[in-house]
């Protein structure tokens, strides 16, 4: 913990690492976009690089419009019928599609939710139909609601509002609660802490919910939120294509209304941009 971290990949100018997932070369991947669209491929269909490689632009790869990014990554052995996407958006609106709904051929993509034009698509998650649901805003609040809470709808709805947000406030995470797992948020000024899920009270949709971080100019605002256990390692990501691997174990388990400790060291111009885990599964 509080390591410097190596150079994960070579970057150009400008550009920085988003998201980082493990995968069989036999699934299917959802790449979602914030502008509310999914497009499929096979793992297989993606460039093979090394670690340092600066692969290839997804624009190259999918036919995103110039001010389409990823906002989310989906991978998936099948679609079965009994499993579901609840999709959030930085508006705090959720909305929840039986999974199948998205197997798709067209390789334009197809649309995944209706959005306002002022809001974006922040996360997609697989869920059940019966989990809970918790939303993570950027100003360190947060909110868990029953998955019943919100029908399914089709794949071109527009979704229910699940989390209302203070002024200037947005979601940046949406996870699925695990009885088991704690709540790991990570500051994008390198603090981070981890909070037994057993903290968060189930709530009803819609609401402020409550505070997941005592928010100081020295932490700055949240950078990501994921679910937890103690056998995962964490890798951390900054926006200079840094990357700190570290586990989980190690990060301070604190109350929500907590700072958190620091768990990365950044240069002055440097942010955490991105985290994603590894199980003892993706190890080998």
């Amino acid at each position: 913990r509080g390591g410097k971290g190596i150079s994960g990949t070579s970057l150009k100018e400008g550009d920085f690492v988003e998201h980082l997932f493990i995968a069989s070369t036999h699934n299917y991947i959802l790449f979602f976009s914030n502008k509310g669209k999914v497009y499929k491929l096979k793992v297989h269909e993606l460039p093979l690089g090394s670690r340092t490689s600066r692969g290839q632009a997804i624009v190259n790869i999918l036919p995103f419009a110039q001010d389409e990014k990823i906002a989310a990554i989906i991978s998936t052995r099948s679609f079965e019928e009994d499993q579901y996407l609840i999709l959030a958006t930085k508006n705090g609106i959720v909305k929840k599609t039986p999974l199948i709904e998205y197997n798709t051929s067209r390789r334009d993509g197809i649309l995944a939710i209706n959005m306002r034009e002022d809001d974006e698509l922040i996360g997609v998650k697989i869920t059940t139909g019966s989990d809970d649901i918790i939303l993570v805003s950027k100003k360190g609040m947060s909110i868990r609601f029953r998955e019943g809470d919100v029908r399914p709808m089709g794949r071109v709805a527009t979704g229910v509002k699940g989390m209302s947000l203070a002024e200037a406030d947005e979601v940046l995470a949406i996870e699925v609660a695990r009885d088991d797992a704690d709540l790991l948020i990570v500051t994008e000024n390198g603090f981070g802490k981890r909070t037994p899920i057993k903290s968060y009270s189930t709530q009803g949709r819609g609401g402020r919910g409550v505070k997941t971080l005592r928010k100081t100019s020295s932490r700055g605002f949240i950078a990501a939120a994921k679910m937890v256990r103690e056998n995962h390692e964490l890798m951390v990501i900054s926006s200079e294509g840094i990357i700190m691997r570290t586990p989980v174990k190690q990060i301070s388990q604190m109350g929500r209304n907590t700072q958190g400790v620091r768990i990365m060291n950044l240069n002055e111009s440097d942010k955490v941009s991105a985290v994603a885990l590894v199980t003892e599964k993706e190890n080998g």
